[in-house]
C-alpha cells in the first residue's frame, strides 16, 4: 500500500471519520434539532389550552427540543428555582444524545498520530536491516524505505488534524443548539410562572 501494513487501519480510520463528519453534519443542522413550529407555539401562548396543544405538537414533533420542553411543561407543582435546574438537566442528557459519535472522532483524532509514528519506526527498522547488509555506499537501497516510512507519519496526521478539526466544530455546535433550546425552555418557563401567580395555572391537564 506504500507505507507497509499500517495503511490499512489508517485508511479504517480515515474513513469512520468520514463518515461521522457527514453523519452529524446532517444530524446537527439547526433545522433539524429545533424546529420552528415549536418556537413559535412558544411565543403564541397565552392560556392553558396552549399549553395542551404544546404537549400534542412534542408528541408527534420527536426529538431533543421536545424533550426539554415536555420536561418544562411537567411537574410544574416545583419551585421555579427547581425547574430551572430540572430543564438545566435535561439539556445536558440531550446534549450527550447529540454528541453520540463525537466519541468515535475523538479516538481517530488520538490514534491516527500514533499509528503514523508506530509506521514510521517499523519502516525505519526495515531501513536498517537493508543498510546492515548493504552498508551506507547504496543510499538507493534505503532511500526509498525511509520515504515510505514516513508515509505513514503524514497520513496519520493527514486524518487527526481534520478529525480534531471536525470534533471541536460538533462540540461547540452541540453547546450553542442547547443554550438556544434552553432559551426557549425558559421563555415557556417565564410565562408558565407568571400565569401562575396571577392565578390562572397554566400546567397540562393530568389524565
Amino acid at each position: 500500500m506504500g507505507g507497509g501494513p499500517i495503511m490499512i487501519p489508517l485508511f479504517i480510520c480515515s474513513v469512520l471519520a468520514l463518515a461521522v463528519i457527514l453523519e452529524r453534519t446532517i444530524s446537527l443542522r439547526r433545522s433539524r434539532v429545533i424546529k420552528q413550529e415549536l418556537i413559535y407555539i412558544i411565543y403564541v401562548i397565552k392560556n392553558p389550552k396552549d399549553i395542551q396543544e404544546v404537549a400534542k405538537r412534542c408528541d408527534i414533533i420527536k426529538g431533543p427540543f421536545s424533550n426539554i420542553i415536555k420536561r418544562t411543561i411537567s411537574n410544574t407543582h416545583l419551585s421555579r428555582e427547581e425547574k430551572v435546574l430540572d430543564i438545566q438537566a435535561a439539556g445536558r442528557q440531550e446534549a450527550r444524545n447529540l454528541e453520540r459519535m463525537l466519541i468515535v472522532l475523538e479516538v481517530i483524532t488520538a490514534i491516527s498520530p500514533l499509528l503514523g509514528l508506530l509506521g514510521t519506526v517499523l519502516g525505519m527498522s526495515q531501513v536498517f536491516d537493508v543498510i546492515s547488509e548493504v552498508g551506507l555506499g547504496q543510499t538507493k537501497a534505503f532511500s526509498g524505505g525511509i520515504a515510505q516510512a514516513l508515509r505513514t507519519t503524514i497520513i496519520g496526521l493527514g486524518v487527526a488534524i481534520p478529525s480534531l478539526i471536525a470534533y471541536s466544530s460538533f462540540d461547540r455546535k452541540v453547546d450553542n443548539l442547547v443554550l438556544e433550546m434552553e432559551k426557549y425552555s425558559m421563555l415557556l418557563l417565564n410565562k408558565i410562572y407568571s400565569t401562575r401567580k396571577s392565578g390562572n395555572s397554566m400546567s397540562p391537564e393530568k389524565e
